[in-house]
């Protein structure tokens, strides 16, 4: 097949470019939204518009289809779209509700075109997201609705198993870019905790962190933003306790490479659409202890890893709507987290029997060639149970 694709960053290759029998073809130089979005953003400052429309003379005419990441089509051409939280993607306006803002019912009116053969949610967590988001549409979720399916990202395996340390120190790794929203901070201070405590020793852990402290601001926090004092204390702590190892940033085989050495992984995050880096971790026979925000739960079993569970809102996300909260939920996540640990350290069968059950949801629930196979009849409209559930 040749499709048409609205970009090929990390979430087009992670989820649409996957098939090495079709033919990719990167239109987002060619979209013509792609330069409206600067000139609206940068002169008028308005909101970036997800939509997808090539340039007049500019569209593959025998292309097979259009699979768009985040984003609808307003143009000719049968088109589907995977996405992460809603679809459309309409950016808040201040001083319109979510639900009046006319640009929302707009995009909805692309979505019901018989040229939208259907619409991917990344998760059981997105798709429950969009159907709560269509309940305020009932004519359009009539139509929208039976398009609507869930399909996992696929992921090979990387490494058959992670063999158990039966002695010398354990291994545990945080990996993430936004170090203060992917939980970096927690970690700093769970580990630290524990050993000011006294419940562990340098001789039984190392804690490898791969993220960059730069990245101070935590979308989760939204106005409550932690401050300078307490970055300083954390990164203090980072630098001179001697459990952590850090890094501010590696390759991507840099990281697998690492990750294949560790025996927990660690994402204690704030927010999180998705968890790509968990899949990487499972995928490596290396069981994780996460946060239960988005399609954590569904992705991080308890058989497979670990959850911090923390109360969330409608959007399964975590709430911080004073300091206080952000008091509360930094509390929660640091005493689970090392309660985990602890339990940890003192049953290392534990670590093994997870590895196992990571590697085989990977196997049974990512697997790339079915992946495929589930998306292909997606394309080609050959999918009857549109709300059934495809890892």
């Amino acid at each position: 097949m040749k499709i048409i694709v609205g970009g090929n960053g990390y979430p087009e290759k992670r989820n649409i470019i996957t098939d090495p029998s079709h033919r990719y073809l990167d239109y987002r130089p060619r979209n013509i939204w792609t330069w409206i979005n600067v000139i609206r953003q940068r002169l008028f400052h308005k909101n970036k518009l997800f939509i997808f429309r090539p340039l007049p003379l500019m569209s593959s005419v025998d292309a097979d289809i259009i699979h768009l990441f985040n984003e609808v089509s307003s143009g000719p051409g049968d088109w589907v779209a995977t996405f992460e939280t809603e679809l459309p993607r309409v950016l808040p306006v201040e001083g319109i509700p979510k639900f009046a803002n006319p640009e929302l019912a707009r995009e909805l009116r692309y979505v019901c075109s018989p040229r939208c053969k259907g619409i991917i949610a990344i998760s059981e967590a997105t798709r429950q997201i969009q159907l709560r988001l269509l309940e305020h549409f009932p004519r359009e979720q009539a139509i929208i609705g039976p398009k609507l399916h869930v399909l996992h990202p696929p992921q090979p395996v990387l490494q058959e198993k992670n063999a158990l340390v039966e002695r010398g120190p354990l291994n545990f790794t945080f990996v993430g870019k936004e170090f203060y929203r992917k939980g970096g901070a927690e970690v700093v201070l769970a580990f630290s905790q524990l050993l000011r405590e006294n419940l562990i020793s340098v001789n039984e852990v190392r804690v490898n962190l791969v993220g960059d402290p730069g990245k101070t601001h935590n979308v989760a926090h939204q106005a409550f933003q932690d401050d300078d004092a307490f970055r300083r204390s954390v990164e203090d702590t980072l630098r001179e306790c001697p459990l952590f190892q850090h890094h501010t940033s590696l390759t991507n085989d840099a990281v697998l490479a690492l990750i294949k050495t560790s025996d927990v992984g660690l994402l204690p995050t704030w927010q999180e659409t998705y968890g790509f880096s968990v899949l990487e971790m499972q995928a490596c026979g290396c069981p994780v202890i996460t946060t239960n925000v988005r399609a954590l739960p569904e992705i991080n079993p308890e058989n497979a890893g670990w959850l911090i569970r923390c109360p969330l809102n409608p959007m399964l996300e975590l709430t911080v709507a004073s300091v206080s909260d952000k008091t509360s939920l930094r509390s929660a996540i640091i005493s689970q987290l090392k309660t985990y640990i602890l339990q940890i350290i003192s049953d290392r069968k534990i670590v093994s029997e997870r590895a196992k059950n990571s590697l085989a949801r990977i196997c049974l629930e990512h697997d790339p060639k079915l992946f495929r196979k589930r998306l292909n009849t997606i394309y080609m409209g050959f999918e009857t149970d549109k709300n059934k559930t495809f890892f």
